[in-house]
């Protein structure tokens, strides 16, 4: 198998207009991002949906295994503890940080912060792939 990297990626992707478009700076097994969420990503009126979090989330927590190998990882498991509701048009951080890793999976926990508040909060389990064009 060999995976390429698209820029419709719903993450980080450029010209996926509805994506998140977010830029990512990786080392060391850790990775962050600012975001501010769209109109298009919400589920309540002004509200960000969970599935949207998850996925911002999810994004960041691959990012991190990237900068400590050069495999990568496809989600496994992934758990989110929503802790306080993240509004459209504000600005949040995005971080992670590899906590476990192998030559077979990794485990990572991510978080999207306001300042030092965190709004949720998330643990992801990745199986690693070999083969891969980045």
């Amino acid at each position: 198998m060999k995976l390429e990297f698209t820029d419709m990626c719903f993450g980080c992707g450029k010209k996926n207009e509805c994506g998140l478009m977010l830029n990512i700076s990786f080392s060391s097994g850790k990775a962050r991002s600012e975001v501010i969420f769209k109109e298009v990503h919400q589920g309540w009126r002004g509200i960000v949906h969970g599935g949207v979090i998850s996925a911002a989330i999810d994004e960041v927590m691959a990012y991190a295994i990237g900068s400590i190998s050069r495999s990568v990882g496809v989600t496994a498991e992934l758990t989110v503890r929503f802790k306080k509701p993240v509004k459209v048009g504000e600005e949040y951080e995005l971080a992670a940080e590899v906590i476990e890793f192998n030559r077979r999976k990794a485990v990572v926990k991510g978080w999207i912060k306001k300042g030092n508040v965190t709004h949720a909060e998330g643990k992801g389990i990745y199986v690693l792939l070999k083969e891969v064009n980045i």
